[in-house]
């Protein structure tokens, strides 16, 4: 058995297509982690920072940024062909924050030559509307799914945020269902609510370790031969510890940055570690290129 432990900077960097810019304020983000994220906001900033980050070692980067009321991110639409051409000159692994996609989008994506499609998946109107604050149903989750799925996209990586509803469950379960209804995925991740200085959610608790171990463990019952990933979006200091721990213990065989305890708890249960530099949501084919 092996046990994959992630390590994405700085050979797989985060890169914002629209800045610091966002239409949403959702409460657990409140547009903070844009300013992780380098600003490519324009198709010549895009392009000459992909190039910058090739010849400087870099082998893939995400694609992410803020989005539009209805979903749909910032600038990706009008972005597809400068998206098109990093690929075809720099070769590039490119993992991209999909949002809300409908079926225009979703065949300008596998044009693109897009690797990976991250897909956030919520199962609950009511966390759509409360933490979000966008106008949004589940079926719209399921849609972006089907779209990429049939536009033959080549990788869909979607992603279950667990506590998201103020560090409570809320709809984990049933997005999981939906993925199951839609596709097969080539990875599936698992992040957790990470109350963030700035956001509303600044002060609500942390997810329990136990709800952390339930989703997992129904996830990986719904893909048992499909890698799970606990993703690099999660508490760091608070519960870090049992929060890995109990992902790792239910099925998780993937980590970001995992901790000393939680790599020594892999090795005592059976697992041989294997260290990436790489995103953890990157399918198994392209570790040849690391």
């Amino acid at each position: 058995m092996i046990f994959k432990a992630y390590y994405v900077w700085p050979r797989f960097p985060s890169l914002s297509l629209s800045g610091l810019s966002c239409a949403l304020r959702c409460k657990h983000c409140n547009r903070i982690y844009l300013k992780d994220m380098l600003d490519v906001s324009s198709p010549e900033k895009l392009l000459k920072t992909c190039r910058e980050l090739k010849e400087g070692g870099a082998v893939g980067v995400l694609l992410s940024g803020g989005f539009k009321r209805n979903g749909e991110m910032i600038n990706l639409r009008k972005f597809l062909p400068v998206i098109g051409k990093v690929k075809e000159e720099t070769d590039l692994i490119i993992k991209l924050h999909t949002g809300i996609v409908d079926k225009e989008l979703a065949e300008g994506i596998a044009s693109a030559g897009i690797d990976i499609a991250s897909v956030e998946v919520v199962g609950s109107d009511k966390v759509i509307k409360g933490v979000f604050g966008m106008n949004l149903k589940v079926d719209d989750y399921r849609r972006t799914l089907e779209n990429l799925r049939d536009a033959g996209v080549k990788h869909i990586v979607p992603h279950v945020c667990i506590g998201l509803d103020a560090g409570n469950l809320g709809g984990e379960l049933d997005a999981i269902d939906i993925v199951k209804e839609v596709v097969k995925p080539s990875v599936f991740v698992l992040i957790v609510l990470k109350p963030t200085k700035g956001t509303e959610f600044e002060n609500v608790k942390i997810p329990n370790p136990e709800d952390v171990y339930k989703v997992a463990r129904y996830a990986k019952e719904s893909f048992p031969d499909v890698d799970i990933s606990l993703g690099c979006m999660r508490p760091r200091t608070r519960g870090r510890v049992e929060i890995e721990k109990k992902a790792l213990l239910a099925g998780v065989n993937r980590m970001e940055i995992p901790s000393k305890e939680t790599l020594k708890l892999a090795e005592h249960i059976g697992y041989e570690i294997k260290r990436i530099e790489a995103c953890c949501a990157l399918p198994e084919e392209y570790e040849k290129m690391l």
